[in-house]
């Protein structure tokens, strides 16, 4: 319990009435601290999860995939992803004539990453019994996180039209993803094919 909340009837909820649960989550007015703290604890349950599955789904599947990946680098990546996101979902909403603000952005992610928790969790059981349906849980969950992310958008910034939110959420991961990717190849970090 939360400020007098339920954590399994809100998870449930999010999947049926995602903008009210937004909405009551934002009416919590819970303190930075609060939120940044929360923030925390799922990037880090996040991470060991991540790392857990990776260790599961080789010993599963009888694949050599090395050694696992640490999830510190997972869980600093994570957090810098949700603070950039919270950061994009706040100025470009507010472009738009959105009402949003950065901290409400930030509790609406953290909660979307908590749901998506126990979504991979229930992802890591199906994976134990079914290694070959896991896939296509990951690729539920991509829908899954690109859906609460219109619905809380909107919930956010108080817009209606869904499409157009979807629209905008579209071309900002986009155009992320190729500023990303020049970001990476000037750094280093992902070298340039040599013609010739």
């Amino acid at each position: 319990m939360i400020a007098g909340l339920d954590l399994r009837q809100m998870v449930v909820r999010t999947f049926r009435e995602p903008r009210v649960v937004a909405r009551e989550l934002i009416a919590l007015n819970l303190p930075p601290r609060a939120r940044l703290l929360a923030l925390a604890i799922v990037i880090v349950v996040s991470a060991a999860l991540g790392s857990f599955a990776e260790i599961l789904f080789a010993f599963v599947t009888d694949q050599d995939m090395g050694e696992p990946a640490s999830p510190v680098p997972m869980a600093i990546a994570q957090g810098a992803l949700i603070l950039y996101g919270a950061t994009a979902m706040t100025v470009l909403g507010r472009n738009f004539g959105g009402r949003g603000r950065f901290y409400d952005a930030l509790l609406l992610l953290t909660w979307m990453e908590f749901v998506l928790i126990v979504a991979q969790v229930v992802q890591v059981l199906v994976m134990v019994f079914f290694p070959i349906t896991s896939v296509i849980a990951m690729m539920a969950m991509m829908v899954l996180l690109f859906w609460l992310l219109v619905q809380f958008t909107a919930a956010l910034h108080g817009f209606e039209n869904l499409f157009k939110v979807a629209f905008g959420v579209i071309v900002t991961f986009l155009g992320s993803a190729m500023i990303a990717g020049m970001l990476m190849v000037s750094l280093g970090f992902v070298p340039v094919p040599v013609t010739g």
